[in-house]
């Protein structure tokens, strides 16, 4: 089962953010008339990220992102391709040099929140609604990592504790306000898989 499936039917909303945030992913699936993983400036789209942690899931390795310009975790756009844990894959790899291992090809959250509107690559996007679906990574603490720097401006391993209060200065954060609650909730999540992981 891929996971835009498993999304629809199966996954189960942690709490009322995330609840109100798949059933409006839901919603685009299903009236949509596009291609749901391709990027069309204007319309909503799809992101896979790789949240990673530690072997003892005690700390998290984050990037500080030149676009969006505050750390956050590993992960882009879909560009077509429906393989989402592979798109969070490539994207770990491509922007830290590494491709961890990743603990379940199921995704573990989907958080919506508002892309700015921005050019790239000559491309206008206006302002637009971005599903982000996470999936877990383990990364040894001692692996060397090679950023790339066309993207990544600094990687760091961050206590889970100091990033889920993280609350930068930033545009792009203090448009999606509720990114705040999707850390509490992401914090929750991997102390339950943590101990569901070791036993």
């Amino acid at each position: 089962m891929n996971a835009v499936d498993f999304l629809l039917n199966k996954y189960i909303p942690f709490d009322d953010l995330e609840r109100t945030d798949i059933e409006k992913f839901r919603k685009f699936v299903s009236e949509y008339n596009g291609n749901i993983f391709d990027r069309t400036p204007g319309q909503p789209t799809i992101t896979a990220s790789a949240f990673v942690v530690n072997p003892n899931f005690t700390k998290t390795l984050i990037m500080h992102h030149k676009i969006h310009g505050f750390y956050k975790q590993f992960g882009g756009h879909a560009d077509g391709n429906p393989n989402l844990a592979s798109v969070a894959t490539a994207e770990l790899f491509e922007e830290s040099g590494t491709k961890g291992q990743i603990v379940q090809t199921d995704p573990i959250d989907i958080i919506r929140w508002n892309f700015p509107e921005r050019t790239k690559n000559d491309i206008f996007y206006p302002a637009h609604d971005c599903f982000d679906i996470a999936f877990l990574f383990i990364v040894n603490e001692l692996e060397k990592l090679k950023i790339n720097k066309n993207e990544v401006i600094d990687t760091k391993w961050e206590m889970l504790e100091t990033w889920r209060d993280y609350s930068p200065d930033n545009i792009t954060y203090k448009t999606n306000p509720q990114n705040f609650d999707y850390q509490q909730r992401m914090y929750k999540k991997i102390h339950i898989i943590n101990i569901d992981y070791k036993s």
